[in-house]
C-alpha cells in the first residue's frame, strides 16, 4: 500500500522531461491527459493515514464483540455480554459522532491553528481515547470500569478522529503546486498534466492506504482479542497510534501549510447565509439565487444601509465561492442511504458471522477484513489499468456516473446479504448445519467495490469542486452523511437483531436502489456543468495567452 513512489508507467504518471507553457486549447487538443507524481511530502501524510486507520479499525474490530458476548465461549471472544442490539447501538453512535465532529476539526483549523497543528492537537487526544479504553479493559478491572469505560473513549476517540478527519486528505492534496492544465514531455511524449487527474490519482492511493492500514489492523486485533485479551488488542493500536504521529511531525519541514484564515469558513458561511435570507426581501424582482442578496451590490436590491455595511464581511466572490460550494454539497444528501448499507459490514455482518459456520480458530470479527482486502486489490486495478484504459478513448466516467455505480452496487451488496440471513434462518428452523461464513464474502466485495467508485469519488469530488477559501468546510461536510447514516443505524437497532435482519438487509438494499434512480435523475446535469466549467477554464486561458 505505502510504496515511498509508485513507479508504474501504465498509470501514466513518470518522470518529467520538461514542461511547456503554453495551455492552449489547439495545442492540448489530441494529447493524453495524465497525473503528476504524488508530493513527497504527500506520502508522510498518507504514511500518517495508513497508521491512523490501522489504529482505529484495529481498536474498533473487537467493540462488537466486546459489548455483545461474554467470556465464558473459548470459541467467541466477549467480555461484557450485553447483546446484539446494545452492541449495535454504540458502535453505531461511534459512527455517528465521529463523522459529526469533524465540523468542529473544520472551525478550529479555518479560524486558530490551521491544518497541522490542527491535526497534531486532535491526533492526542485520540491517543488518550485509546489509553483510556485500554486501561479499563484489563481483566482485573473491566468488570467494574470496562463498560464507563468504553463509553468514555467513545467520546474521547471521537472527538480525536472527527477531528483530523477534515484536515488530513486536504492536507494531502495541499502538497501539489499545480492549479492548472500543463503541458510537459514524459519519456519523449507529450501530455496535459491535469490537476484533476492529480486529485483522483491522490485520492485513489490515499484510499488504498486507509485499508491497508485497516486490513492490518482489523486482522492482528480479532486474533489477539479471542486468544489473548481485548485489553492487548487495545494496547495495540494506541501503540500504532504514537507512531502515526511520529510520522506525521517528521515531515513537518517539508509541508505545505496553508495558514488559518483568521475566521471559520463555516461561520462565515452561515453569517453570509443569514445575511442574504435577511436581505431578500427587499428584492424588487426575484433573485436567481438567495444568496445573491448577500453580494454589496445587485440591480433587484436597494443600497446597503450602513448597519449592513458593517454586517458585511465578505466580498462578491465568496458570495459566488459559497454558491459553487453548497451545489456540490447537494450530492452529500443521499449519500446517507449508501453509508447506512456500508455500515452493516462494521456492525451487523460482524454478529452476523457469528452464527456461521468458521474454521476453529477464525474470529467472527476477522472476516469484515475482506472488504478492504478486497479495496487494496480493486484500486490499483481501476487507477492503473481501467481508468487509463477509458481516458485514451475519451470514455472516462464523470463523477455522477461513478457515484451512481457505486450505489447499485452497494443495493446488490445489502441484496446478498438478505439472501444469507435468510437461509441462516431457514437452517436454524430445518435443523441443517451451519451455512459457510464464506457466503459473506459477495456483500464485503461489492462493498469494496462500490466504495471505489462512490466514496472515493466523493472524497475527489468535494476537494476539487471547493475553492480554497472552503475547502475545509467542503470537506467536513463530506463527511455528515456518514453521521446521518448512523443515527439511521442507531434508529434501526431495535431491529437490528432476530428474527428481522433479512428485513433490515433487503430493505437498506431496496432503498440504496432507489437511490440510485433518484441520484442520476437528480444530479446527472452536474457532469455537463463539469465539462462546460472546463471548456470555458481553456478558453479563458486562450484569451490571456
Amino acid at each position: 500500500m505505502v510504496d515511498k513512489e509508485i513507479k508504474s508507467d501504465s498509470r501514466e504518471v513518470g518522470h518529467e522531461e520538461g514542461i511547456t507553457q503554453t495551455t492552449s486549447a489547439a495545442d492540448m487538443e489530441g494529447l493524453r491527459r495524465v497525473a503528476a507524481r504524488i508530493p513527497i511530502a504527500a506520502w508522510f501524510v498518507v504514511v500518517n493515514e495508513f497508521c491512523e486507520r490501522f489504529a482505529y479499525y484495529g481498536g474498533s474490530a473487537p467493540f462488537t464483540n466486546y459489548i455483545q458476548f461474554g467470556p465464558d465461549d473459548p470459541d467467541q471472544a466477549g467480555a461484557l455480554n450485553m447483546g446484539q442490539a446494545t452492541s449495535t447501538a454504540w458502535k453505531q453512535f461511534f459512527t455517528f459522532f465521529c463523522y459529526l465532529t469533524p465540523l468542529i476539526g473544520a472551525v478550529i483549523s479555518d479560524q486558530y491553528l490551521g491544518k497541522y497543528k490542527s491535526i497534531l492537537i486532535f491526533s492526542t487526544i485520540y491517543l488518550l481515547g485509546w489509553a483510556i479504553l485500554t486501561i479499563t479493559s484489563i481483566p482485573s478491572i473491566m468488570y467494574t470500569a470496562g463498560y464507563p469505560g468504553y463509553i468514555v473513549s467513545l467520546f474521547v476517540i471521537g472527538l480525536g478522529t472527527g477531528g483530523i478527519k477534515p484536515l488530513v486528505s486536504p492536507m494531502a492534496a495541499d502538497q501539489y503546486n499545480q492549479t492548472e492544465p500543463e503541458i510537459r514531455v514524459i519519456k519523449g511524449e507529450r501530455v496535459v498534466v491535469d490537476p484533476e487527474l492529480n486529485t483522483q490519482h491522490l485520492y485513489n492511493w490515499f484510499y488504498w492506504a486507509i485499508n491497508v492500514g485497516s486490513t492490518i489492523g482489523g486482522i492482528i486485533t480479532p486474533i489477539i482479542a479471542l486468544n489473548v485479551g481485548f485489553w492487548l488488542a487495545y494496547l495495540v493500536p494506541t501503540v500504532m497510534f504514537v507512531f502515526a504521529i511520529a510520522v506525521f511531525w517528521s515531515g513537518s519541514r517539508l509541508y505545505n501549510k496553508v495558514p488559518p484564515t483568521g475566521e471559520s469558513a463555516i461561520i462565515k458561511l452561515f453569517k453570509c447565509y443569514a445575511y442574504a435570507r435577511r436581505r431578500a426581501p427587499k428584492a424588487t424582482q426575484k433573485l436567481q439565487n438567495t444568496l445573491d442578496a448577500a453580494k454589496s451590490d445587485h440591480p433587484s436590491l436597494p443600497p446597503e444601509t450602513e448597519l449592513e455595511k458593517s454586517q458585511r464581511r465578505w466580498d462578491n466572490r465568496f458570495v459566488d465561492d459559497v454558491k459553487t460550494t453548497l451545489m456540490a454539497c447537494k450530492i452529500f444528501i443521499p449519500m446517507a442511504i449508501y453509508w447506512t448499507a456500508y455500515n452493516q459490514i462494521t456492525s451487523n455482518l460482524i454478529s452476523q458471522a457469528a452464527v456461521m459456520y468458521r474454521p476453529k480458530g477464525v474470529p467472527n470479527d476477522i472476516i469484515t477484513n475482506i472488504n478492504p482486502i478486497c479495496i487494496v486489490i480493486f484500486i490499483p486495478i481501476v487507477d492503473i489499468f481501467i481508468y487509463p484504459a477509458l481516458r485514451k478513448i475519451n470514455k472516462s466516467p464523470p463523477s455522477m456516473v461513478r457515484i451512481t455505480f457505486g450505489f447499485i452496487l452497494a443495493a446488490f451488496a445489502m441484496a446478498s446479504s438478505a439472501i444469507v440471513q435468510n437461509e441462516i434462518y431457514r437452517r436454524q428452523d430445518a435443523g441443517q448445519p451451519m451455512l459457510s461464513v464464506w457466503w459473506q464474502i459477495p456483500a464485503y466485495a461489492l462493498i469494496a467495490l462500490s466504495e471505489v467508485f462512490a466514496s472515493i469519488t466523493s472524497l475527489e469530488y468535494s476537494y476539487t469542486h471547493a475553492p480554497d477559501s472552503l475547502k475545509g468546510i467542503v470537506s467536513a461536510l463530506s463527511l455528515l452523511p456518514n453521521a446521518i447514516a448512523a443515527l439511521f443505524g442507531i434508529i434501526l437497532s431495535p431491529v437490528s437483531q432476530d428474527p428481522y435482519l433479512t428485513w433490515l438487509y433487503g430493505g437498506i438494499g431496496i432503498a440504496c436502489a432507489v437511490s440510485s434512480v433518484l441520484f442520476w435523475f437528480i444530479f446527472r446535469d452536474y457532469d455537463r456543468i463539469d465539462a462546460e466549467n472546463k471548456a470555458n477554464r481553456v478558453h479563458n486561458n486562450n484569451e490571456k495567452n
